[in-house]
C-alpha cells in the first residue's frame, strides 16, 4: 500500500498475539503458585509475613478459618467427595459440602491450643461440630426411613440384589459375577455384599463413633455444670455486683452531666441577663442624651423668640 516503503527494513515488528501452549503454561504457573501459597496458609498461617508484635494471636477465630478442623475433625473435608461421588441422578443434595472451603492452617490450630481462653473456644466449637454431626446422622437416617417407607407404601418389594444401609442411609445394588447377564438371576449369580468393606462406609462408622464421643462429653460438661452451682451461683452474683457498680457509675456519670448541662444552662442564663441589662442600660443612656439634646434644642429657640 505505501510503495515507498519497498525494500527498507522493518523497524517495529508487529504485535504477535500469545500463543494457546504459552496461555496453557501461564494457567499453569498461576495454579503452582495458588497451590503453593494455599500450602504456606496451612502450614504457617496467613500471618506468616508479619512479625510477633503484629500478630493479634486470635487469628484462628477469623471466618475464613474452618473451626471443625481445630477441633480435630472436619467433616466436609472427610466425606463431602465421597458423598458427592455416590451421588446418584435423582437424590437430593446432602447437607455436607462436597470439601471445606475454608482454611485449615496447623499454626492456626496451634495458636488455638495455645491460647489463654482454649477451654472457652473449644467448648463453643465442639457444641457447633456436635450440632454438624447429628445433622449428618439424622440426614443418613432420614434416607433409609423415606425408601423403606416408600416401599411399603407402593407394596415395592426388596429383590436379592437391591441392599440398603441403615448406617449410612445408602442404596445400593450387588455387581453380577462375570459372565452373568439379563434379569431375573439367583442368588448364586451376584458378587458377595461387601458394602461394609468400603470406605465410605468406615467413614460413617467412624463419623458416628465420634458424634457418640462428643455426645457423651457434652453430657458430662452439663452435669459438671450443675453439679457446682456453687461456682455458678458466685459468678452470677459476681457478675452481678459488677453490673450495679457499673449501673452507679454510669447513674453517678449522668448525674454529673446533667449538673454540667444545669451549670452551662445557668452560664448561659446569666450572660444573657448581663447583656439585657447592659442593654437596657444603654437605651437609658441614650434616651437621657436625647431628651437633654430636645431640651437644649427647646431652649434656644424659645430665646430665638425672645429676641425677635
Amino acid at each position: 500500500t505505501l510503495p515507498w516503503l519497498k525494500g527498507c527494513p522493518i523497524l517495529f515488528a508487529p504485535r504477535i498475539p500469545p500463543r494457546a501452549h504459552e496461555l496453557a503454561g501461564c494457567k499453569t504457573r498461576l495454579g503452582a503458585m495458588k497451590k503453593a501459597r494455599a500450602m504456606l496458609d496451612s502450614l504457617m498461617g496467613p500471618s506468616r509475613d508479619q512479625s510477633l508484635t503484629e500478630r493479634s494471636g486470635e487469628e484462628f477465630r477469623e471466618a475464613n478459618v474452618c473451626k471443625h478442623y481445630l477441633v480435630g475433625y472436619c467433616p466436609d473435608t472427610v466425606l463431602g467427595k465421597k458423598l458427592a461421588a455416590c451421588r446418584a441422578e435423582f437424590d437430593r443434595p446432602s447437607i455436607v459440602n462436597p470439601g471445606c472451603t475454608k482454611l485449615h492452617s496447623v499454626a492456626l490450630r496451634t495458636e488455638y491450643q495455645q491460647h489463654k481462653d482454649f477451654a472457652k473456644f473449644q467448648r463453643e466449637y465442639e457444641e457447633s461440630l456436635l450440632k454438624y454431626l447429628e445433622s449428618i446422622v439424622r440426614e443418613a437416617d432420614g434416607k433409609a426411613m423415606y425408601e423403606k417407607r416408600k416401599r411399603d407404601d407402593m407394596d415395592i418389594t426388596w429383590e436379592f440384589h437391591e441392599k440398603l444401609c441403615d448406617l449410612c442411609g445408602m442404596k445400593y445394588k450387588l455387581e453380577k459375577k462375570d459372565g452373568m447377564l439379563g434379569s431375573g438371576l439367583g442368588q448364586d449369580c451376584y458378587k458377595d455384599d461387601l458394602h461394609e468393606e468400603t470406605e465410605l462406609h468406615g467413614l460413617f462408622l467412624k463419623m458416628r463413633s465420634r458424634c457418640n464421643e462428643m455426645k457423651e462429653k457434652d453430657r458430662s460438661r452439663r452435669e459438671q455444670d450443675k453439679e457446682a452451682p456453687g461456682q455458678d451461683d458466685g459468678e452470677r452474683k459476681a457478675g452481678g455486683r459488677r453490673s450495679r457498680s457499673r449501673a452507679k457509675d454510669d447513674g453517678e456519670r449522668k448525674a454529673g452531666g446533667r449538673r454540667s448541662r444545669s451549670r452551662a444552662k445557668e452560664s448561659v442564663d446569666s450572660g444573657r441577663k448581663r447583656k439585657d441589662k447592659k442593654a437596657k442600660e444603654k437605651e437609658k443612656e441614650s434616651s437621657k442624651r436625647r431628651s437633654k439634646s430636645r431640651h437644649k434644642d427647646s431652649t434656644r429657640r424659645s430665646g430665638s423668640r425672645k429676641k425677635k
